[in-house]
């Protein structure tokens, strides 16, 4: 497993509102939010299979009884965001699942999911951070409109629909901090790099459901919606909302051209590593960069080159 049991940190990052370090591949890398309001409870995103116990132990910490929790709600169905999906409604015995209607049922029976990730990941991979993906009963689960309002104890959700890394992502609104979480639909940022609440984030769009036209027009309602803070899946906080939207659409773009330019996946990799270093922030070394950032790239690399295939296709 790519975690270690001191990875898994609760901080209070709003009253009622927490982060939970998930540990996945290394610490500062993936977060669950945990929203509480009187004893209840809602669990933004899931990790993977292995999260499960440490969430739970989160929720003692935060003297959440099991039985506390009415809501699991996955962002879209990446395993690194829903891989502790089925797991974790077993030990929640009062909760419901609500998830985009697109995602429902690859949770339901994930076995679809399964085989892509496989293909895209290895099956190493795979078996070491994401097996067993456990599914979900079916009665526990609920399909969100767009707009719907959920309610932990008094405390109001709202779920937007946020596509472009997925046509089943979601984020979800908690007017109460005036705080976003946005999954995926936000970038991903490097704790150290920049300022605090303007963190150097960069966009994160895997295949296959890559869009861009999606991705822009999820940025402007981002903005539109003006929170006091956006909080990823991927760390850490951002205030700056409406620079960090400008950024990732100049970023997004950008990456868009070198993606026509490229001759492969690699090479793209290469392209973009150089070309989104260009909005690195002062005092940030190309070293400390690509030591970062270089884990990560080629998935974004992969899902630009594959988007770019199939128009040229057309």
């Amino acid at each position: 497993m790519g975690q270690t049991a001191s990875s898994h940190t609760v901080v209070r990052i709003a009253p009622g509102l927490y982060r939970f370090d998930t540990g996945y591949l290394r610490a500062a890398h993936t977060a669950v939010y945990i929203v509480v309001d009187q004893g209840r409870a809602a669990i933004i995103d899931t990790g993977v299979p292995h999260n499960v116990e440490p969430l739970l132990e989160a929720l003692n910490t935060l003297g959440v009884a099991y039985a506390g929790v009415d809501w699991v709600i996955p962002t879209h169905v990446h395993l690194d965001h829903a891989g502790g999906a089925g797991g974790l409604m077993q030990a929640l015995p009062q909760a419901q699942l609500g998830v985009h209607p697109s995602g429902a049922e690859h949770l339901i029976d994930p076995s679809r999911l399964e085989t892509g990730v496989r293909a895209l990941y290895g099956d190493a991979f795979f078996d070491r951070e994401y097996a067993p993906v456990t599914p979900v009963a079916r009665n526990r689960v609920v399909s969100l409109p767009e707009q719907t309002t959920l309610y932990v104890a008094n405390r109001a959700l709202e779920i937007i629909y946020t596509p472009g890394h997925a046509w089943n992502h979601i984020s979800v609104f908690d007017p109460a901090s005036s705080t976003l979480i946005v999954g995926d639909a936000f970038g991903a940022g490097y704790p150290g790099f920049g300022e605090a609440g303007a963190p150097y984030v960069v966009p994160v769009v895997p295949p296959p459901q890559f869009s861009p036209d999606a991705y822009y027009a999820s940025l402007e309602q981002i903005v539109a919606l003006a929170p006091a803070q956006a909080a990823p899946a991927h760390f850490p906080l951002i205030e700056d909302v409406a620079g960090t939207a400008q950024r990732l659409a100049a970023m997004m773009a950008a990456g868009l051209r070198k993606a026509s330019e490229a001759e492969s996946p690699a090479d793209l990799e290469s392209r973009l590593l150089a070309e989104w270093a260009l909005w690195l922030p002062a005092g940030v070394s190309d070293a400390d960069y690509r030591a970062a950032y270089g884990k990560d790239i080629w998935l974004t690399a992969e899902g630009m080159w594959r988007w770019h295939s199939k128009q040229q296709a057309k």
